[in-house]
């Protein structure tokens, strides 16, 4: 799972709107045959705005969404949400985003991924326009 380190200017990993990046994270050894499904589902769960004492954060810990499924085509992953976001400001949209697509490549070994929520594109629906 991928959680935001703020404010490293992508020293710890990929580099992420206002000034952050996302760090990945690791978990108890758990074998599914999907591996999206579950990486997105124990991410969502999380409603703790910190990550231990890891200096990390997790943007959604707002949020209520739920997984509704996933597939992988060539090297992007694509999965559906629905629910709501809830955002601390607009650096959070970045961030929300970034973890939901990293944990969803890192979960299924895709290079690219699509997040739909409620059926429209992540990019339309955190968009302040």
């Amino acid at each position: 799972m991928y959680y935001v380190a703020v404010d490293d200017n992508g020293v710890s990993g990929p580099r992420i709107g206002c000034g952050d990046s996302l760090v990945a994270t690791t978990t108890a050894p758990v074998t599914y045959r999907d591996q999206v499904g579950p990486s997105i589902n124990a991410l969502l769960a999380n409603k703790s705005r910190d990550v231990g004492l890891s200096g990390l954060i997790n943007a959604l810990y707002q949020s209520s969404l739920t997984y509704l499924g996933g597939e992988l085509n060539g090297s992007t992953i694509t999965i559906w949400l629905s629910g709501q976001f809830m955002l601390g400001g607009v650096c959070d949209i970045p961030r929300v985003k970034g973890q939901l697509e990293y944990t969803a490549m890192a979960a299924s070994g895709a290079t690219s991924a699509q997040v739909y929520v409620n059926g429209r594109p992540i990019d339309e629906v955190l968009s302040l326009k």
